[in-house]
């Protein structure tokens, strides 16, 4: 038996000591993995949405600092007026307008908000109302509960690829094991490790791409434009929603306004379908709505700047990219900013 063991020692040690080697090697070739530090941000059941981010917590999204208000809102408290010769702009969006693994100063409506600093000779307030893991239909509900709680001048929803979705019913989501379950506790644990990152980033993920190619991923079905019932029932459940948002929005002189965010391989340039940006287009046009599309904008930025557009292994938009949305929404509210301020 000693010789054997002493032979399982031995291979033993000798894998440690190689993954190590890999683990550094890896370290000064590629960005370091992403550290999550606990707790990550928490939600609570929403009857009407199914999740909403907890009021009054503090926490992270990976490493870096979120705080809620008491409206739930990552963002300062609000007063349910906007001051005096203020103008106030609600953000709504998902987890690229909350701003997954970034500091709240780097979101594009944080960003967006110094940009327009005293334009019009106003003083500027950027609400940031986005929500991780939430759809277009669940923006409509928000919307109309944050017009009645801050009095905002204006609303950019940001749409992305993933939110053309038909309505669910909110007590099939699971609100409060979205990020600190013990399981997802163990792989953000097993992801501090440059090894499994690549391997996951590398291998898994262009596995499971391929896998969706079979069955027909919805997002991609959504950016070719291909014939989907799945894919209709969410084109249709957005117009739905944009245009009770427009009626909203038109009832209190609000202005309303789409930005929309294109998908990672639309910016890099390897996926080349734009159908979603055009019928994105297309619907807000048919209601009225004007509609920022900035992929161009990224791509351009893209060409020069590369991946670091992008939070490194995850995929979110980084402060450079939603500095490009940004710039691009301060240049457009240049010419509204007259309009605002006589509501």
């Amino acid at each position: 038996m000693r010789p054997a063991l002493a032979h399982v020692a031995l291979l033993g040690g000798a894998l440690l000591v190689a993954f190590v080697v890999l683990e550094l090697s890896l370290r000064l070739l590629y960005p370091p993995p992403i550290r999550f530090v606990y707790p990550q941000e928490s939600y609570a059941f929403d009857s009407e949405t199914g999740h909403a981010l907890r009021p009054g917590q503090t926490a992270f999204t990976h490493d870096r600092a979120v705080h809620t208000n008491s409206l739930g809102l990552r963002d300062r408290e609000i007063s349910p007026e906007p001051p005096a010769s203020t103008l106030r702009v609600l953000a709504l969006g998902d987890s690229q307008t909350f701003g997954n693994g970034l500091d709240l100063s780097d979101t594009w409506a944080k960003q967006f908000e110094r940009m327009l600093g005293n334009l019009g000779g106003y003083r500027w307030e950027v609400i940031n109302a986005g929500v991780p893991g939430t759809d277009t239909w669940q923006h409509e509900i928000l919307l109309r509960r944050l017009l009645e709680t801050t009095h905002p001048h204006a609303v950019v929803l940001a749409l992305y690829t993933n939110d053309i979705v038909p309505r669910q019913d909110p007590h099939d989501i699971d609100a409060t094991g979205q990020t600190n379950t013990w399981s997802k506790r163990l792989v953000y644990l097993s992801k501090r490790s440059s090894v499994i990152t690549w391997v996951h980033s590398r291998l898994v993920m262009p596995w499971q791409a391929r896998r969706f190619q079979r069955i027909g991923s919805l997002e991609d079905i959504i950016l070719a434009g291909g014939k989907d019932d799945r894919a209709e029932r969410g084109w249709h459940q957005v117009e739905r929603s944009l245009g009770t948002m427009k009626q909203l929005c038109d009832a209190r002189k609000v202005l309303l306004r789409v930005v929309i965010l294109p998908r990672r391989d639309q910016v890099s340039g390897s996926n080349h379908h734009q159908a979603y940006n055009g019928r994105a287009r297309t619907v807000a046009e048919r209601l009225g709505i004007d509609a920022y599309d900035v992929l161009p904008e990224l791509a351009a930025a893209y060409r020069l700047k590369g991946d670091a557009l992008f939070i490194p292994w995850d995929g979110h938009n980084s402060a450079v990219a939603n500095e490009v949305i940004a710039t691009r929404l301060a240049h457009e509210f240049t010419a509204v900013v007259s309009r605002l301020g006589s509501r």
